[in-house]
C-alpha cells in the first residue's frame, strides 16, 4: 500500500527525506559532478554532501537553494517526482537549448507517432494501401510493374531469350 505524502506526517518524513537524497544524488550525478565539485558550487562541505546524499541530514532551506542553484535548476524541481526515461528527455531538450516552441513542435510530432486514437493520424493510416497483383485471380502485393513477386519474376523469364540471351542458355533455369 503506498504511504500517505500529507505533510507533518512522521512517518513519511524520513521516506520523504530519502527521496529527496536520492533525487539530489541522481541530479548530481547526471551532470556528471563528483561530491568534491558539487561541494564546492553548494558552498557546503563534501562530508556534508555525503549526508545529504544519504539523507541522514535534513537541510535547511538555505542550502536547498544553494544545490538547486549549484544543479541550475529551480528549487521545485529537487522535490519533483520523476518519471522513468523523463529526466532523459528533459536533459536532452537543456543540452541542445531548445525553446518552447521546438518543444511543441516535437510534441506535436510524439503525439502523431504515439496516438492511438481511432481516426488519428498515425503514420500507418498515412500510408499508401499496398497496389494489389493485375494478374488474374490474384491479389498479392505489387513487387514491381503492378505486379506481386511471383508474376513479376514469371514475366522477366518470359522476355529473357529475346533480349538477347547468350546462345544454349535459352533452356537453362
Amino acid at each position: 500500500m503506498a504511504s500517505s505524502m500529507r505533510p507533518g506526517d512522521p512517518s513519511d518524513a524520513s521516506s520523504n527525506l530519502q527521496g529527496l537524497a536520492r533525487r539530489i544524488r541522481g541530479l548530481r550525478e547526471r551532470r556528471g559532478l563528483t561530491q568534491e565539485e558539487f561541494a564546492e558550487r553548494c558552498a557546503i562541505s563534501v562530508s556534508f554532501v555525503s549526508l545529504l546524499e544519504r539523507g541522514e541530514r535534513n537541510p535547511s532551506y538555505d542550502t536547498l537553494l544553494q544545490v538547486a542553484a549549484a544543479l541550475e535548476l529551480p528549487l521545485w524541481e529537487l522535490f519533483r517526482l520523476e518519471d522513468a526515461g523523463a529526466h532523459r528527455l528533459v536533459e536532452w531538450v537543456r543540452v541542445r537549448g531548445l525553446g518552447r516552441g521546438d518543444v511543441d513542435r516535437l510534441l506535436a510530432v510524439a503525439d502523431v507517432m504515439f496516438s492511438g486514437s481511432p481516426g488519428a493520424a498515425t503514420p500507418a493510416a498515412r500510408e499508401p494501401v499496398p497496389a494489389s497483383c493485375t494478374a488474374p485471380d490474384c491479389g498479392r502485393p505489387v513487387l514491381a510493374r503492378g505486379l506481386c513477386t511471383a508474376h513479376y519474376h514469371r514475366a522477366r523469364r518470359k522476355k529473357a531469350p529475346s533480349q538477347g540471351t547468350p546462345p544454349g542458355s535459352e533452356g537453362a533455369p
